[in-house]
């Protein structure tokens, strides 16, 4: 997971209008017909292809919470904040309570409340030895939001980490086995902090066997790069460092290379940011060419 800017989603000036209206209407409505009328709108709303070409923009045509690519697979675009009625979430044995909450139906249209997501992240999936999906689940510690608070003025106590949060995505860190956990390796999490460490691995299936394996493999990748680079850059000095030299040639070759693959376009690039950072000590070049 790396940060999302929401701030870099450009919506048309006519769609934000009619969002509004939309959402105005639907407050005018009984209880009994919100999730009808919601439905009936999606296609003008989240569903219009303008919205996902938007989306895409920010961090590519990723899923923003697994940050696996979505080409060739069908896009959700997720509520984080579910517009529907909510699952609560035995946040223990992370499983459904059984009971269940009115959902945030006033974001339904709401820009900012939506996310790019994978199917296996947004939808309730069993995989081999696992299981995850948002689906209508929203696990929060203490009160909801009173309807029709303004999504900026909503001061909950998440339990899983939000991509479009600066603040949680500075906290996550994924190790060399691809396991999800805190940043700060001199801090011993709470119990609250394993909490959202657990839920958040649950809730986006993070742990699912494949997506796993393929982010260890991209951080496998990564480490291998910058092995052959220091390989390039040793030989480089000891010929003198001249900026002509093969060597140089080569060695930027790999820096250019690792630029990309840990852009905020490319998949795992929060993983492999990781990869960078724990490496870094190794290698004198790291913090030139790498800037923290």
């Amino acid at each position: 997971m790396i940060y999302i800017d929401l701030d870099k989603v450009t919506i048309s000036a006519t769609w934000i209008k009619k969002a509004k209206e939309l959402t105005t209407e639907l407050a005018s409505l009984p209880d009994s017909e919100r999730a009808a009328y919601i439905e009936s709108k999606r296609a003008v709303t989240w569903g219009n292809r303008k919205v996902l070409k938007a989306l895409r923009k920010v961090a590519g045509n990723k899923c923003w919470y697994t940050e696996v690519s979505l080409t060739g697979a069908d896009p959700n675009i997720d509520h984080f904040r579910p517009k529907g009625t909510i699952s609560e979430v035995d946040c223990d044995l992370l499983k459904d309570a059984g009971t269940e909450v009115d959902g945030y139906w006033w974001l339904a249209f709401e820009p900012q409340n939506f996310r790019l997501a994978c199917m296996h992240a947004n939808q309730r999936r069993n995989d081999i030895n696992t299981n995850g999906g948002k689906w209508n689940f929203f696990p929060v510690d203490g009160k909801r939001a009173a309807p029709q608070t303004k999504l900026k003025d909503i001061k909950e106590d998440v339990i899983p980490f939000d991509p479009c949060s600066k603040e949680d995505m500075s906290k996550i860190w994924f190790s060399p086995d691809g396991e999800l956990g805190y940043n700060n390796w001199n801090h011993k999490p709470n119990l609250k902090e394993e909490r959202r460490i657990k839920v958040t691995n649950w809730l986006y299936h993070l742990d699912k066997q494949e997506l796993k394996s393929d982010r260890v493999q991209a951080m496998i990748d990564i480490r291998k790069d910058l092995k052959r680079a220091n390989a390039f850059y040793r030989i480089w000095q000891e010929m003198g460092g001249g900026t002509e030299l093969e060597e140089k040639q080569e060695f930027d070759e790999l820096i250019s290379d690792i630029k990309v693959k840990i852009d905020d376009n490319s998949p795992f690039a929060g993983a492999k940011r990781c990869v960078l950072n724990l490496e870094r000590s190794k290698y004198l070049w790291m913090d030139e060419y790498f800037p923290i």
